[in-house]
């Protein structure tokens, strides 16, 4: 069984390298990756170009290459039955299953050295983009605390209350000029004994017509400290920024102080309260965060191919494509639209249309969000860009869910529905 399970897989990834849609998708994927530097623009830092540059190109390269799944995948099967070559190989004594799953590791042979050769084209332009020919000293430090690692990210357990600012809702936690504001951590057993610990933070100023740079003094207090540090600095609105902090014991407790001390312009401070200000503990490095972000991003492969090859064994090719690309299409949606959405901006009567039609609407997306898979749980972009930790916990579940759940699913109803598709009819 593993002697046919091979050579249809070898058949199905040697069919693929000759065909022209295997070189034009490699074309796309070089030019596409290659060209971004040239276009993107970020707010100028080191950085931030790093971020958008994996933001934008680690989000082509996954879309691409989901289309280039779905649609490989879709044209396995039917196209061999649309073209007799699968009537030769029903007629030697190989189960459907073994058609099904060759082609399916066939196929993820595909997506795999496309993924690999995508991957290490980001990471080489990223290596040579950064190298130390081309950024000062201070640039490369920024870029290796903010993005070049992998960290977890600690939220304050407490904020020191403050009325929020008339005007600019609840949301926002306002330091006024002079003003002071206090955020508290709990730093867990994560850190070694002298590892530095980062703080990362982004704001607003009540100056709507200048965002120059604001003048604060950043003070943190651990429980064993003598005195609270002190971090002076000039901190651009709208912007990013990390800052290394002296390292604290694990287990301690944290007092960050931001003081407003903008004295030549003076303007409100505006934090945002969920994630204005936090702590960052660096996990590990960027190459294997990098590589489970691949890890993720072969998974939802894994489950596009599976989808067209399903779709392959029911309809002939362009039925297929057209199928697994609208599926594709409603489990993208489905993560984001509700019902509320839908309704958006409709008013009609009577009230019993609109609560029916709202029925509806709720019944169709809680069916949407049932059934398809949850891609937005698994999306290497939610981390990677901004140097979030992958855990390896978050690659097993997503290949259980992705790979085995729902592509066994799909496994088993296309292997049962191309047992029993006729093979032997004439050709007309």
């Amino acid at each position: 069984m593993l002697t046919r399970l091979l050579a249809i897989s070898g058949l199905t990834l040697r069919t693929a390298i000759r065909s022209r849609v295997f070189a034009l998708l490699i074309a796309m994927v070089v030019i596409c990756v290659a060209g971004l530097p040239l276009v993107i623009k970020s707010d100028g830092t080191a950085a931030g170009q790093a971020q958008l540059f994996l933001h934008y190109a680690f989000g082509l390269t996954v879309v691409l290459l989901s289309i280039a799944a779905a649609w490989s995948a879709a044209g396995a099967v039917s196209l061999e039955v649309s073209g007799r070559q699968m009537h030769v190989l029903v007629t030697k004594p190989v189960h459907a299953a073994e058609i099904w799953v060759g082609k399916w590791l066939g196929l993820m042979g595909i997506n795999l050295v496309m993924l690999l050769l995508a991957g290490g084209l980001m990471y080489g332009l990223l290596r040579w983009n950064t190298r130390s020919a081309m950024l000062p000293a201070d640039a490369r430090a920024s870029l290796r605390d903010e993005v070049l690692a992998a960290h977890s990210f600690v939220a304050p357990e407490q904020t020191d209350a403050t009325p929020p600012l008339p005007g600019f809702g609840s949301m926002l936690t306002a330091v006024p000029p002079a003003g002071t504001q206090s955020w508290y951590f709990h730093v867990p057993g994560k850190p070694r004994a002298g590892e530095a610990l980062f703080l990362q933070f982004r704001f607003a100023t009540s100056r709507i017509e200048r965002q120059s740079p604001v003048a604060g003094l950043w003070l943190t207090t651990a429980d064993d400290a003598a005195g609270p540090g002190r971090i002076p600095g000039s901190y651009t609105p709208h912007v990013g920024h990390t800052l290394k902090l002296p390292p604290a014991a694990p287990g301690q407790r944290l007092t960050i102080t931001y003081k407003n001390v903008e004295t030549a312009a003076p303007a409100t401070v505006l934090f945002a309260a969920d994630a204005g200000v936090r702590l960052l503990i660096r996990e590990s490095s960027f190459e294997s965060n990098f590589l489970r972000a691949l890890l993720l991003a072969l998974a939802q492969l894994a489950f596009f191919s599976a989808l067209g090859l399903t779709a392959g064994a029911l309809f002939s090719f362009p039925v297929a494509v057209f199928a697994s690309f609208a599926f594709l299409f409603i489990t993208g949606l489905s993560g984001w639209i509700g019902p509320e959405a839908l309704m958006a901006g409709v008013e009609m009567s009577p009230a019993w249309l609109a609560d029916l039609l709202n029925a509806a609407t709720s019944g169709i997306t809680q069916t949407a969000h049932w059934i398809t898979p949850p891609l937005a749980r698994f999306d290497p972009l939610n981390f990677l860009p901004t140097g979030a930790f992958i855990p390896w916990l978050l690659v097993g579940k997503a290949w259980g869910i992705l790979a085995l759940v729902y592509g066994g699913a799909l496994a088993g109803l296309g292997i049962w529905l191309f047992s029993r598709r006729e093979m032997g009819l004439a050709a007309v």
